[in-house]
């Protein structure tokens, strides 16, 4: 089962998951607000990337991203690609979650680190792969007890990553050091010049050079990564009930016009209705 979920990067229910295999991958960059999520990868040749980071990833890894962390994972070739994606509210997980056993524990990370690489054996994974296809047909049911069993397999699998073990040997960033600097600086300077031009002046490198590197490790070009993480900060900003006008200037979008087209291109919805929608659900 493929889930197609919304445009804009939110999640309509408290859990979402999907047990899905395909020939081919690639996801935008993407954070989901209000929700963490763990991937277990079971088969394929493919990398996760989070701003910062990228590598490989091997069957058996277990993936505990933290609430608004960005990521994608794109496939190296065609070889079947499988894995489980689970989603999960935060206000949900605080409930299961009691004084003596905190179920957040697993998506808690250190220093720069972006998310937690766990390790299952492999009973541990078949285990852990039994227990999701045991939810993912309770999450369209309403029957008695439904609800019920959804909670008590949702705690076993929340259990389980946080008893797996963190990998030993932490696979290998293969970003460049100036390609994680550069996108520090990207963060850091949303609102400033982002050109191919102003990089190449920061970074005494040839704009040439570092938009071929940059897709190379990244999978997108400088400018697709500035846009999405404009859009991803205003989104944001929107949902804190800044004006559509303070959030292009404060996203360095300079343009208002060109703001609206590319907001609408990657959200399904213009800025003004994204406003209005988080800020009448409340969350």
């Amino acid at each position: 089962m493929i889930i197609d979920l919304p445009a804009d990067g939110t999640l309509p229910t408290d859990i979402v998951c999907a047990h899905n295999r395909n020939r081919f991958h690639d996801t935008p960059f993407h954070q989901h607000s209000h929700h963490i999520e763990l991937i277990v990868f079971i088969s394929g040749n493919a990398v996760f990337y989070t701003k910062n980071q990228a590598f490989p990833i091997k069957p058996g890894y277990l993936i505990a991203i933290p609430n608004g962390v960005w990521h994608r994972v794109v496939s190296n070739d065609f070889s079947p690609y499988e894995r489980i994606f689970l989603n999960v509210d935060l206000n949900l997980i605080k409930r299961l979650s009691t004084s003596q056993t905190d179920l957040f524990n697993c998506f808690k990370t250190s220093g720069r680190k972006e998310v937690n690489i766990l390790g299952l054996n492999q009973n541990d994974l078949s285990q852990y792969i039994s227990l999701c296809d045991q939810l993912i047909p309770t999450l369209d049911q309403d029957a008695f007890g439904d609800d019920v069993n959804q909670k008590i397999l949702l705690s076993q699998i929340l259990l389980m990553a946080n008893k797996a073990h963190k990998v030993q040997i932490q696979p290998k960033n293969i970003i460049p050091k100036f390609l994680e600097e550069m996108t520090h600086y990207i963060d850091e300077n949303l609102d400033q010049d982002l050109s191919l031009t102003a990089f190449s002046k920061n970074f005494y490198l040839s704009s040439n050079y570092l938009n071929k590197h940059f897709k190379k490790y990244l999978g997108i070009s400088i400018h697709q990564y500035v846009t999405e993480k404009r859009i991803e900060q205003a989104k944001q900003l929107l949902r804190a009930n800044l004006s559509v006008t303070e959030v292009c200037e404060k996203c360095g979008f300079g343009n208002y016009s060109n703001f609206i087209r590319s907001f609408s291109n990657h959200v399904g919805m213009a800025p003004g209705k994204y406003k209005r929608k988080y800020n009448e659900t409340g969350r």
